[in-house]
C-alpha cells in the first residue's frame, strides 16, 4: 500500500467527506482476506476490510463504498460488496464516482498515472480518460 504523503490526504479527505454526510467508516483488520469491502446504505456505513485480497489499492476501493451511499440509487440495494469486475448498474455508476470523486481531491499529472497510483482496473480506462478530461477542460 502506498503511504506516502499525498496519499494520506487522500484518504483524510475522503474519510472527511464521509463524516460531512454522516458515514461511519470502520476498518477491519479480523476479517479473512477474500471479505471484500462492503456499503450498508441503511445504516450509512461502510465496511473496510484491511486485509481485502484485491488488487486495487484502499483509497480507491473507500471511495467506490461512499459512492454507494452518497450518489447511488438507495432503492437498487441496502448492501453492496466491492468488485473490481462490477460493470454494471449500480457498480458501474460507482465506479464511476469514485474515479470522479478522487480527481477531485487531487487531480493527477496525467490518466495512466491515476490509474497506476490507484490501481484501477484496466477496463475503466476510458472512464479515466473521460473524466480526466472533463476536470482539465473546466480549470
Amino acid at each position: 500500500m502506498i503511504k506516502d504523503y499525498l496519499y494520506t490526504q487522500i484518504t483524510s479527505s475522503l474519510e472527511a467527506l464521509a463524516f460531512s454526510h454522516d458515514v461511519t467508516i470502520v476498518d477491519a483488520d479480523d476479517l479473512s482476506v477474500n471479505v471484500p469491502d462492503t456499503a450498508l446504505v441503511n445504516t450509512r456505513a461502510v465496511i473496510m476490510n484491511k486485509k481485502f485480497d484485491v488488487n486495487v489499492n484502499y483509497a480507491y476501493r473507500l471511495a467506490h463504498e461512499l459512492s454507494h451511499i452518497l450518489y447511488g440509487d438507495h432503492e437498487a440495494q441496502a448492501v453492496y460488496q466491492f468488485s473490481e469486475y462490477g460493470k454494471r448498474g449500480e457498480e458501474l455508476l460507482a465506479h464511476r464516482n469514485a474515479i470522479r470523486m478522487l480527481m477531485s481531491i487531487e487531480m493527477p499529472s496525467n490518466p495512466l498515472t491515476f490509474m497506476s497510483y490507484y490501481r484501477v482496473p484496466a477496463w475503466l480506462e476510458n472512464d479515466v480518460m473521460r473524466t480526466y478530461n472533463e476536470f482539465k477542460s473546466v480549470e
